[in-house]
């Protein structure tokens, strides 16, 4: 059986191989030319590429601008054909086998794991069998409500999950103040950009989830859009070609199954319940801060704003479109937007309160 070892990374800003390959390249080349091993590797790493070349290594330069599919035996192995990579069944169907490349340069056993926490610029190494607890403590995240895997895991955890085995390289902790919602949304759109479109379930499945989360956390959501992914997760789950679309939908039913409710808030009762969505946040004008000058009266163009020379502006919530043009154009720093937690405005314009 034919050794295929994957460096490309599942995601572009986490390239956990690649890291520890860089570390000592010529003893990988050496365990890849013992081994009659052939590797997959980003298409802009050529002195990569050529250090195994070199000692006679095959190569298959694969495209970075997605990463989660070079994780199936089968679309790797089609890549070495000259081919896209294109899935044709689940990782286990191909004779050739494949081995991601931290894994195998770290061999069995190993006890660590390199993993970004919380779009880090650079990993931290945690342990490989750890807690959502501990997770948390290394992002920094107090008051943590759940712990993200990243693909290929796709898990969504209670922050009480005590045995969390670390397969990833993308760790994600929600904090009180981060909406389950809008991690989704941001999940289901990562996930939708990877999609082949080689099945049915796959391809149409996650563009209908990354559609419905786009909405809902952007003032769109339509009642029984929580129940449409209970119903369509468990299928997909089931009936798509490949892992991306089978972990996709069991990120989704996860984390349903923990934020349903406050999933569902957001157009039910037309709010965000972390007050993190920006389309549910609202523009204040700050009585402290404003000097009544206007700008942002000129500024804005649905007449949402109240207000002349000398006196405090004040934002009509009625007619507000949040914009944002008021925020941009006040130099004062007076205009704010607020999720959950309102400043006090007055109803109507005031005068400026002079400085003594």
């Amino acid at each position: 059986m034919a050794r295929i070892v994957n460096f490309m990374p599942a995601y572009a800003q986490a390239p956990a191989a690649l890291t520890l390959l860089r570390r000592d390249v010529d003893a990988a080349v050496s365990k890849a030319a013992s081994e009659g091993a052939r590797v997959v590797l980003p298409a802009g790493e050529d002195a990569l590429c050529q250090a195994f070349e070199s000692a006679g290594v095959a190569v298959a330069r694969a495209d970075a601008s997605f990463g989660y599919v070079y994780g199936n035996d089968t679309a790797a192995r089609r890549l070495f054909m000259g081919e896209k990579p294109i899935p044709s069944a689940v990782t286990g169907s191909c004779e050739d086998a494949l081995v991601g490349g931290e894994a195998w340069l770290a061999g069995d056993g190993a006890q660590t794991k390199l993993v970004w926490l919380n779009d880090a610029a650079e990993p931290v190494e945690l342990p490989v069998r750890t807690t959502a607890a501990d997770l948390a403590k290394a992002a920094g995240v107090e008051g943590a409500k759940a712990v993200y895997l990243g693909y290929p895991q796709g898990d969504v955890l209670p922050a009480d999950a005590t045995e969390v085995t670390l397969a990833c390289d993308v760790v994600r902790v929600l904090g009180p103040e981060d909406c389950a919602a809008k991690a989704l949304d941001r999940i289901c759109q990562e996930y939708r950009h990877e999609t082949c479109g080689h099945c049915v379930f796959g391809h149409e499945g996650s563009f209908q989830m990354a559609a419905v989360m786009h909405d809902v956390c952007r003032r769109h959501g339509q009642p029984g859009d929580v129940e449409l992914l209970q119903d369509l997760a468990p299928v997909m789950e089931e009936q798509s070609l490949c892992e991306v679309g089978r972990t996709m939908a069991k990120t989704v039913r996860q984390a349903l199954a923990l934020f349903g409710d406050e999933v569902a808030a957001h157009y039910t009762r037309k709010a965000c319940p972390a007050g993190d969505c920006d389309a549910y946040k609202t523009y204040h004008i700050l009585v402290s801060r404003c000097t009544g000058c206007g700008d942002c009266l000129e500024a804005c163009e649905d007449a949402a704003i109240m207000g002349k020379p000398g006196f405090v502006h004040v934002v009509d919530q009625r007619k507000c479109t949040q914009c944002g043009r008021c925020l941009e154009a006040c130099k004062e720093g007076a205009v704010v937007m607020a999720g959950n937690k309102k400043p006090k405005t007055p109803p109507k314009p005031i005068p400026v309160r002079r400085k003594k």
